[in-house]
């Protein structure tokens, strides 16, 4: 066990206690829509910037702002992301800022599983791995995307062309029939920036590198966060 996960050992403990002590200290609460299903947290000394499940990777990623020590307490729903072993309940992998990180599973039912995860002052992203995810992708839904559009997303990913005029091209394919992606329900505008994933996921996949369905991923995210409108 290397020093940070010492000490993230050492946070948890300390944090759960915290938490054991007074269950209602969380500074933020709130919940995000997936399909059909709702992942509902509570984060303390931060908050939530997004919640995005990556089907491929088997994994739930949450961006926050933290302002200290802290833990976010998570309800996943298994129809969304869950750890299995021969049928039987496993532990997921989790990451905070890339380290393997201890967490406590402190609840457990037929639909969901709730963890308590610390984190440490400036740690920005969380990751969850699992055995089973959900894939909006294998329900039928249609994604057509002319083979050109891996131009624009190349020179966006490169900083060709700005983010501004990227979303405003690819809002007009979707609105005009261009470009196909599934039915996604657009949220209210935060006036957030284009996380870097997604310009990331662009250029990967200009290059070939990832799939259709994970450049679609992000599309989505800028639909359902309000940053893009269709």
């Amino acid at each position: 066990m290397n020093s940070r996960q010492c000490a993230i050992f050492s946070l948890t403990l300390l944090t759960f206690a915290t938490f054991l002590l007074m269950p209602n200290s969380f500074a933020e609460t709130g919940s995000v829509t997936m399909d059909l299903y709702d992942v509902t947290y509570d984060i303390e000394n931060g908050n939530i910037e997004s919640i995005f499940l990556d089907p491929d990777f088997l994994e739930l990623i949450i961006t926050m702002n933290t302002v200290d020590d802290g833990m976010m307490e998570i309800t996943i729903p298994r129809g969304v992301l869950d750890a299995k072993f021969d049928g039987t309940d496993d532990i997921f992998f989790i990451l905070v800022d890339g380290f393997e990180t201890d967490y406590i599973e402190i609840a457990s039912t037929s639909d969901s599983r709730t963890l308590a995860i610390p984190f440490f002052g400036g740690d920005s992203i969380i990751e969850i791995i699992g055995t089973d995810a959900l894939n909006p992708f294998t329900s039928g839904s249609e994604i057509v995307i002319p083979s050109w559009i891996k131009n624009n997303a190349g020179w966006w990913s490169d900083g060709s062309i700005d983010d501004s005029s990227f979303v405003s091209g690819i809002q007009y394919l979707i609105n005009e029939g261009i470009m196909t992606i599934p039915p996604t329900q657009s949220g209210q505008s935060t006036g957030n920036e284009i996380p870097s994933w997604i310009k990331n996921n662009a250029g990967w996949w200009s290059e070939g590198l990832i799939a259709d369905s994970d450049f679609v991923s992000g599309i989505q995210y800028l639909i359902t966060n309000g940053i893009m409108s269709v």
